[in-house]
């Protein structure tokens, strides 16, 4: 076979020292250990071949050319991904020569300056389905490739052991490695550092691949994947190779524009901390099985890989970034499935968990529950109820539910909270989704009781209109609608066993605060309030305050008394308060009181209330009077 001519095929393969080619033209490319050679293999109207490019002494690359020893055993046939040996003596790559079943795995010896006539890997390895991108760690005995799955350009990255009787049955690299969607992998000398192409983060009508690298830890133990580059872009990266001569790797890039395929150089990546999942999955009979395990990021919703147990011993692995929270589904082909939620603790790197999974025929059930007023995700009672009463609830986090129950048996699922209105779904799993799941949003409605106040003159008991606000004190941005049902009369609805701050606003009039509890064995409940004219009066006495007996720091009930007095100082600018603390002549008491004093000056500071609005007397009592505190409003003229 003859050398192309560098006009045709490599028009703008060289620029600036780096390698470019038109778009779809280079189909693989590998480097040899020590950072001189570049094997690449190209496309151009419709021929593929092989070429060698080599390394001055500037560090850039000389212009490639063909491998006609190779390509003479090639023509009429398309050759990618090729990868050259560690210690340089054989090709490997993949291609559709006669004999294949679509794609398979190739290899060729370098004899002198020639290379030999290519030969097919084992039958376990080359299958009916297409298998690329071939690559072996030092000593040629561990291969890693990539084999075709489900969806068109998804693969799964596979590895096979060499030994005396040839290659082992190919096992598919666990999650998080492998999710279905990977094109193109090679290994490190090592045997430690997988970089792989995946679309796994894009979308799926816009696949853009990525470079991913991932380290192994254990047996068959992998760190999850991460990205050598974060940056954003609108084009795709493959064929990734190690160039361990600069610490570099190179990958191919296309879709930059519609004319050019540039390969880039990047630096071998680190790792992040994980968690490992190992274990069995076995059928009820105790039967090892070959199941699918997938995995979902609960808190998005997201797939984040795919793998499978082995068929022989029923035995995975899994690598789990660590601080996250995820739903790992393991299922076979009659239907049975197994779900489990898994969280990875931040504070445990390279913590082992261990899972041995036994499948029978489940389904699952993700529900959120929200409160139907204010949308707030809270917490309920679950109940499930169907024949075999095998289903079991799994709290996720604040609102959330996970409930695994037979496949292909209605359920009734009941949904419950204190103060709350129940609610029921009705499952059917005869018609379940992917993977077994359904998910639903439930939002319970709380327990509410009707309220009347009626505002009313005090001296005539003629109905007043006011400006009435009432704020719901458990439930922050809780909205309480007020409707006007006649002069002075207003209606509302609130929750029931809630506390509520009452506030009546009036010009001419003493303002009105308090806080009311919603009685939880009453329908309905009426306030009367009874305006006082500013004028009308001069002293006002306030609800009593009391401490636990013996302590002097402000209870919550305590600071929630004083925010009142503290509204209405602030609303009635016209009166003062004068708080009096009682004791008995022991000593213990007097101090107790004198302790109290300067807590209530304490909240009263810091509500920015100054003093001259307020008067803390510390008064002697008889041992019959109960130890309190009582408030009076003075008005300006009552000031001394």
């Amino acid at each position: 076979m003859k050398t192309r001519p560098l006009s045709i095929l490599l028009p703008v393969l060289f620029i600036s020292c780096a390698i470019t080619a038109q778009t779809g033209s280079v189909t693989g490319i590998t480097i040899s250990l020590d950072g001189t050679l570049m094997y690449y293999t190209a496309e151009h109207s419709d021929e593929h071949a092989l070429y060698m490019a080599t390394k001055n002494e500037s560090g850039t690359w000389n212009p490639g050319t063909g491998e006609d020893s190779f390509n003479e055993h090639i023509k009429g046939y398309t050759v990618k991904t090729p990868f050259l040996s560690y210690d340089g003596q054989t090709l490997y790559f993949s291609a559709n020569l006669p004999g294949s079943k679509g794609f398979d795995i190739y290899f060729s010896v370098k004899n002198g300056e020639a290379w030999s006539k290519p030969l097919p890997l084992s039958p376990v390895i080359n299958t009916e389905k297409d298998e690329i991108s071939p690559s072996l760690s030092a000593g040629n005995l561990t291969i890693y490739f990539t084999r075709s799955g489900i969806e068109s350009d998804c693969y799964n990255i596979y590895t096979s052991e060499a030994d005396i009787s040839g290659w082992s049955v190919p096992q598919i690299l666990p999650i998080p490695v492998s999710t279905g969607c990977e094109k193109y992998a090679t290994i490190s000398p090592t045997g430690q550092t997988l970089l792989f192409s995946t679309d796994r983060t894009s979308e799926k009508k816009k696949k853009k691949y990525s470079i991913y690298h991932s380290t192994l830890i254990g047996n068959n133990i992998w760190t999850p994947p991460a990205p050598v580059d974060n940056t954003p872009r609108e084009y795709s990266e493959f064929t990734p190779a190690i160039d361990y001569g600069n610490s570099k790797m190179t990958v191919t890039r296309s879709g930059i524009d519609s004319s050019t395929c540039r390969i880039h150089s990047y630096d071998v990546p680190v790792n992040k901390p994980y968690t490992v999942i190992k274990g069995t999955v076995k059928d009820e009979s105790g039967k090892p099985v070959n199941a699918e395990i997938t995995v979902h990021d609960t808190y998005t919703g997201t797939l984040h890989g795919k793998s499978e147990s082995s068929p022989a011993t029923g035995e995975y692995t899994l690598a789990l970034p660590n601080g996250g929270l995820y739903g790992i589904t393991y299922s076979i082909k009659n239907g049975s499935r197994h779900f489990e939620t898994l969280n990875t603790a931040a504070s445990m790197p390279g913590k082992t968990i261990v899972k041995n999974i036994m499948l029978i025929d489940m389904a699952a059930v993700n529900i959120i529950v929200q409160d139907a007023l204010s949308d707030k995700l809270i917490d309920a009672e679950v109940q499930v109820y169907e024949k075999t009463k095998t289903a079991r609830v799994t709290k996720l986090g604040e609102g959330r539910y996970r409930i695994v129950t037979p496949t292909f048996e209605n359920s009734e699922i009941e949904l419950y909270r204190e103060n709350y209105i129940k609610e029921s779904l009705f499952v059917k799993f005869g018609d379940y989704v992917e993977f077994g799941e359904l998910y639903h949003s439930v939002k319970l409605k709380p327990d509410m009781r009707s309220g009347i106040i009626n505002i009313k003159d005090i001296s005539s008991g003629q109905g007043i209109s006011a400006n009435v606000e009432i704020k719901n004190l458990n439930i922050r941005n809780d909205i309480i609608p007020i409707s006007v049902a006649d002069t002075g009369k207003y209606e509302f609805h609130i929750r029931k066993d809630c506390k509520y701050s009452i506030s009546v606003t009036l010009k001419g009039y003493f303002y009105y605060y308090t806080v009311w509890k919603a009685d939880a064995g009453r329908i309905g409940q009426t306030l009367d309030v009874h305006p006082v004219p500013l004028n009308e009066i001069n002293k006002i006495p306030m609800p009593a305050l009391s401490f636990p007996e013996g302590e002097s720091s402000l209870s919550p009930e305590a600071s929630g008394e004083l925010a009142c007095v503290v509204k209405i100082l602030r609303n009635n600018p016209e009166y003062k308060a004068v708080l009096s603390l009682y004791h008995t002549d022991d000593e213990k008491e007097l101090s107790v009181a004198q302790q109290r004093a300067r807590s209530i000056a304490t909240f009263m500071e810091s509500s920015r209330i100054p003093k001259t609005e307020y008067r803390i007397e510390i008064t002697p009592a008889d041992k019959e009077k109960i130890p309190d505190i009582t408030f009076v409003m003075n008005n300006s003229s009552d000031r001394k």
